[in-house]
């Protein structure tokens, strides 16, 4: 692997660090792009600065390499020292250097000193303050003041290396990390689907990790594909059209099901059929559970059955086979007592219903039951625009911003958002005051996120809490502890309602209300809310004869959703 490749240095100053090592954090990303790194000096340089202490220096060591003008030296014995890093302390090495150069020190002086910066002993490195400057002939110390250091130069050396030495990174570490993640970085650039197919294959076992990388496979345009019985390994591999689904991460399938299979493949070839698999595969653990999720995961797609037709009558094909092998067993054992015997009992005949194939968003629940994941699409593809349309923010941008060293800078805590996603799970528990709450764990194709529904909520939208179902949902960011951010829901309403037909614009929607004090108007708000729009609204109060306007997208289900609140006689479209 050369050490030098642009394109590999390119792809890290443009931030493309998934699954880069040391480099995926949002703050190790946002100072690759800061620095543009050149070389594996700089990535040394980015991994030791990136902890606290040293990383008040990231502005400044970056600066001061795109404008070698901003470099600046306390004492020109310091630049052989520190011009690798642009003039500033960054590794363990580095003090050692500056206490043996400038101060005399022998090696193993200068890094009991070292030592006793990081392990904080104030007595010890105040002590050693004096003999920096002006020397120990005891210890055979000259001093910086022997070396023709100004005493003023001297503190603000010595102050420089104590504010740093107590969490400075030992460059050999570093160095060692930094190629590491130049590695990684060059597989990445270079050979990217074998680089993602081994890494989706380390992560099986982390449903986010594989989302994450699943995403960035999307914008490195590798497409997943979903496991296939003639061209699937064990793990994930490299195929013709993108990266193939690796046979043991299906649940239901185990291992010795994976190796018969593909022992059997190796053996005899490829499967022709249906029905060849079955034999073939019959004595090697093949049972109604591996099969159903192998005819779910889309394994047999690419032999002209559909899932819903092979769903059907898998059972009955298993139940064939079995009998066919009993009658060929008890025909060799009649041959054995001499009774003649019959000939092999032929398999019986696939024949399969005339039915529809299953719908798309059935589909990709069967893949996300057996595999975890969406394979040949994701819920959120039918609404991603109009989501979007309607104000909706990706999990995965709240996420991330929260995950900055620096804290956010898009979402502060108790900000309301609104979210769309489908529902991976939920649980309801019973709060102290013996209210209902429940715990939903909502995705979208980005990551997911714990959303908190309270009672008033599931009084209101209950109904709309199941798994797989597709919902879209307004609420505030709730940050607490170090957990990751969780959204307290104000409310959920079904995404299947923004494809509803909305009404034309120019018509007005008229409400009537005894008062303004009435309980129902709150809840009014909060469902226009939820249907924002440039058709008007009215508002009108009986007892005071006051109209207030405001506006919202006039869709049938809101209107239902009113008239239910109201009354049809108070709600009028016109």
């Amino acid at each position: 692997i050369p050490e030098d490749d642009p394109a590999t240095f390119q792809m890290l100053s443009e931030g493309r660090t998934s699954g880069v090592f040391q480099m995926e954090s949002a703050g190790m990303t946002g100072v690759c792009i800061g620095l543009k790194p050149q070389s594996i000096e700089d990535i040394t340089a980015i991994i030791a600065l990136y902890r606290p202490g040293p990383m008040d220096s990231i502005p400044r060591f970056i600066a001061c390499k795109h404008d070698s003008s901003k470099i600046k030296y306390l004492h020109p014995s310091l630049e052989p020292i520190l011009s690798v890093t642009y003039g500033c302390i960054v590794y363990q090495e580095q003090v050692i250097q500056i206490f043996q150069q400038l101060g005399g020190y022998s090696l193993g002086q200068a890094d009991m000193v070292r030592r006793a910066m990081s392990k904080k002993k104030v007595k010890d490195i105040e002590r050693e303050r004096e003999t920096f400057l002006h020397g120990d002939p005891a210890r055979s110390i000259a001093g910086c003041a022997a070396n023709g250091i100004p005493e003023a130069v001297a503190q603000s050396i010595y102050d420089e290396i104590y504010d740093f030495a107590n969490y400075a990174f030992n460059k050999a570490h570093a160095v060692c990390y930094a190629v590491v993640a130049y590695q990684t970085a060059w597989f990445k650039c270079h050979h990217p689907k074998e680089y993602m197919a081994a890494l989706l294959t380390s992560v099986l076992d982390s449903s986010d990790k594989v989302a994450e990388y699943i995403a960035e496979c999307k914008e490195w345009h590798i497409s997943l594909l979903p496991p296939d019985i003639n061209e699937s390994e064990a793990d994930f591999t490299v195929s013709e059209g993108g990266i193939r689904f690796g046979l043991v991460a299906l649940k239901g399938v185990g291992r010795n099901v994976i190796n018969g299979l593909l022992e059997e493949r190796s053996k005899d070839g490829p499967f022709t059929d249906f029905m060849d698999f079955c034999d073939r595969m019959f004595d090697r653990d093949l049972n109604r559970r591996v099969l159903e999720s192998l005819i779910k995961s889309g394994s047999f797609d690419r032999m002209g059955c559909r899932r819903s037709q092979l769903m059907e009558v898998f059972g009955q094909v298993l139940d064939g086979i079995a009998a066919s092998r009993k009658r060929n067993l008890e025909g060799q054992l009649d041959l054995f007592g001499m009774g003649g015997g019959e000939e092999q009992a032929a398999l019986p005949a696939l024949h399969l219903p005339d039915i529809p194939e299953y719908s798309p968003q059935e589909r990709m629940t069967m893949e996300k039951e057996v595999t975890g994941l969406y394979l040949s699409g994701h819920p959120m593809d039918a609404y991603r625009e109009a989501a979007r349309a309607v104000g909706a923010v990706t999990i995965g941008s709240i996420l991330s911003d929260f995950s900055r060293e620096d804290g956010p800078a898009r979402y502060r805590d108790g900000e309301q958002v609104t979210v769309a996603g489908v529902i991976a799970t939920y649980k309801t528990r019973t709060t102290r005051n013996n209210t209902l709450m429940a715990y939903v764990d909502l995705e979208d194709d980005t990551a997911s996120m714990e959303l908190l529904c309270f009672s008033r909520v599931l009084n209101e939208s209950g109904g709309y809490i199941r798994e797989n179902s597709a919902i879209l949902v307004t609420g505030k960011i709730s940050v607490r502890d170090e957990k990751e951010p969780q959204l307290m829901v104000d409310a959920i309403r079904p995404l299947g309602d923004l494809d509803g037909k909305v009404q034309t614009d120019g018509q007005r929607l008229y409400l009537r209300l005894p008062c303004r004090e009435d309980p129902r108007l709150r809840k009014v708000k909060l469902a226009l809310s939820f249907f924002p729009g440039e058709s008007q609204a009215v508002l009108y109060f009986e007892d005071c004869k006051k109209r207030v306007g405001t506006r919202c997208q006039i869709h049938p289900a809101l209107v239902e959703d009113l008239k239910e609140r109201l009354g049809a006689e108070n709600v009028v479209v016109k």
